[in-house]
């Protein structure tokens, strides 16, 4: 999606809030243009990461307190894949709604905008990316999804489907959507722990955000080939700037194609740490300013087209933290964006 955003600040996802709707005002309050509707894990269980996204899919499982998933598999779901299978060839994408239930805030944050009267830039909600998703969820005997090629299926089509349903909720209220996908486990990659090849993890991204009409992105907080969100279509990565800042600008070639493509980059140069609360922002500013042109010469990239397609986040989700904490460190992402793109 061809847009001209650049500058304004995003969250990743997580908040430590339990009060639904006040988390949301102190989101919409930061970030006025460009709000993100809340995930609130010290609230509920239920708010854990992939929980609601696997809810209601073939062989899922939910215990009572919603605090773990998994999937039972051993016996016949033909019939559960069948069906499944007909609500994705005809894009039926109200089975896949996210819940009320289970994530509150996205529906809270839908009702405030909508009372505000006004119109953000930008609404983003975020979803879990497909090689975490599948490391994540297990079947009843321990084993990772992952390693399922039929389960794997599943998931992808499943987080496509519930993609195309946060944007038909959310097209209405702003100028653009957004749909990030949280992907930590693609630190990874290539390692014993996940053996599966970069061109798996490409194809398995791409399939879920190929023509989505809304801005993607992935969002990772270590290290990783940042190549693989590059060649999967998406439209920014989100990265942890502060802790691998210059990992980006090795990419080169690889970067300088995906900004050329229209391609954005988030500078999650606030620490999602106490560490985050206590820097000066003034120190995040002149670290920002510095690693743009760092990137941009590594990479080959004019600096002032750098700049222009950029976001600024937190370097991760803030619902560790205490709710001083996270409000602190948003309002510093505000602050830093208010002074370098105005």
């Amino acid at each position: 999606m061809k847009i001209d955003l650049g500058g304004l600040p995003l969250g990743i996802g997580s908040l430590p809030h339990t009060d639904i709707e006040a988390a949301c005002r102190v989101v919409l309050a930061a970030f006025p243009k460009s709000p993100f509707w809340p995930e609130l894990p010290a609230r509920n269980g239920r708010e854990s990461m992939g929980v609601d996204q696997v809810r209601g899919l073939p062989g899922a499982v939910i215990d009572d307190d919603g605090r773990r998933a998994f999937f039972e598999l051993s016996g016949d779901l033909s019939g559960e894949l069948g069906r499944f299978y007909e609500a994705y060839l005809s894009e039926s994408i109200d089975g896949f709604a996210v819940s009320e239930e289970f994530l509150p805030g996205q529906a809270a944050m839908r009702r405030l905008v909508e009372a505000g009267g006004s119109r953000p830039a930008i609404l983003k909600g975020q979803l879990t990316g497909p090689t975490t998703l599948g490391l994540m969820m297990k079947d009843s005997e321990g084993k990772a999804l992952l390693y399922d090629d039929q389960m794997m299926d599943v998931l992808v089509k499943a987080t496509r489907l519930k993609a195309q349903w946060l944007i038909a909720n959310m097209s209405p209220l702003c100028g653009t959507p957004a749909v990030f996908f949280d992907e930590p486990m693609l630190q990874s990659i290539g390692s014993a722990s996940i053996p599966i090849d970069r061109e798996t993890a490409i194809a398995r991204l791409r399939e879920i955000v190929d023509g989505l009409d809304c801005l993607t992105g992935g969002h990772c907080c270590g290290n990783t080939d940042w190549s693989i969100m590059m060649a999967a279509g998406l439209d920014v990565i989100a990265y942890d700037a502060w802790s691998f800042g210059d990992t980006l600008g090795l990419y080169g070639a690889d970067l300088g194609g995906f900004i050329d493509r229209g391609g954005y980059v988030a500078w999650g140069i606030v620490p999602a740490s106490s560490e985050g609360s206590a820097v000066e922002t003034d120190l995040l500013i002149s670290k920002t300013e510095e690693l743009i042109t760092r990137t941009a010469r590594g990479a080959g990239v004019r600096e002032e087209l750098l700049r222009a397609r950029g976001f600024v986040t937190p370097s991760c989700g803030l619902g560790s933290l205490t709710v001083v904490e996270a409000e602190e460190i948003l309002n510093k992402t505000a602050a830093v964006s208010a002074a370098l793109w105005g």
